[in-house]
């Protein structure tokens, strides 16, 4: 029987769109193909040990940013937050509080340490969670079959009792392979179809 929802933050409860746009107007300024920067800074083995909380956003910045803050402009700096310029998508979080009267909501992003004062500082989002897992602060991340254990013990509860919602197919993949049950987010609407079909209560 499923006791809990598990949220994926990017791409499922907030949109990352505008921050994208942004780094691309970045790529523009420094003569790069689009996507560059967003790969740079969001991907490869710097990235993971800054999302595992292995660096400091000190040392991460210094690495991947630092060094192109003279070509850019000063709003650059903010994206040692991944989050910096998401927005939430309030069709989502309100999915999310219909869903937290039957079930325990829990939140399972790969995000920095600057996740907790950044975005989920959002009036939107206070109260919502029951728990948060966020990967700079437990040192491993999805699709790491040890986060997905991690999620269930914290909440007290086996892995098929917990549906992951996230945007990509390799964590969901994982998840799955692990006894979750999951849902790989494309739109709200699609979401909340699937949710009913698993027997889910969402009035």
């Amino acid at each position: 029987m499923i006791q809990a929802i598990v949220f994926d933050m990017g791409n499922v409860l907030a949109s990352e769109g505008w921050g994208r746009l942004r780094l691309a107007e970045f790529d523009k300024l420094l003569g790069w193909e689009p996507g560059t920067l967003l790969r740079r800074m969001c991907s490869g083995p710097i990235w993971e040990a800054y999302s595992t909380g292995a660096l400091s956003p000190e040392a991460y910045w210094a690495q991947v940013g630092a060094p192109l803050q003279d070509r850019l402009p000063p709003d650059f700096v903010k994206f040692r937050d991944n989050f910096y310029g998401a927005e939430l998508d309030r069709t989502m979080v309100d999915l999310a509080w219909r869903l937290r009267k039957h079930y325990r909501i829990a939140l399972l992003s790969n995000a920095t340490p600057l996740l907790p004062d950044g975005l989920l500082q959002d009036p939107l989002l206070q109260g919502l969670f029951h728990l948060q897992i966020i990967s700079a602060q437990v040192g491993m991340r999805k699709p790491d079959p040890a986060i997905f254990h991690y999620t269930a013990q914290a909440l007290d509860l086996p892995l098929s009792a917990c549906v992951l919602i996230d945007d990509k197919l390799r964590n969901t993949r994982a998840a799955q392979a692990q006894g979750m049950q999951v849902i790989q987010h494309k739109d709200p609407s699609t979401t909340k179809q699937l949710l009913r079909e698993m027997g889910v209560r969402l009035d």
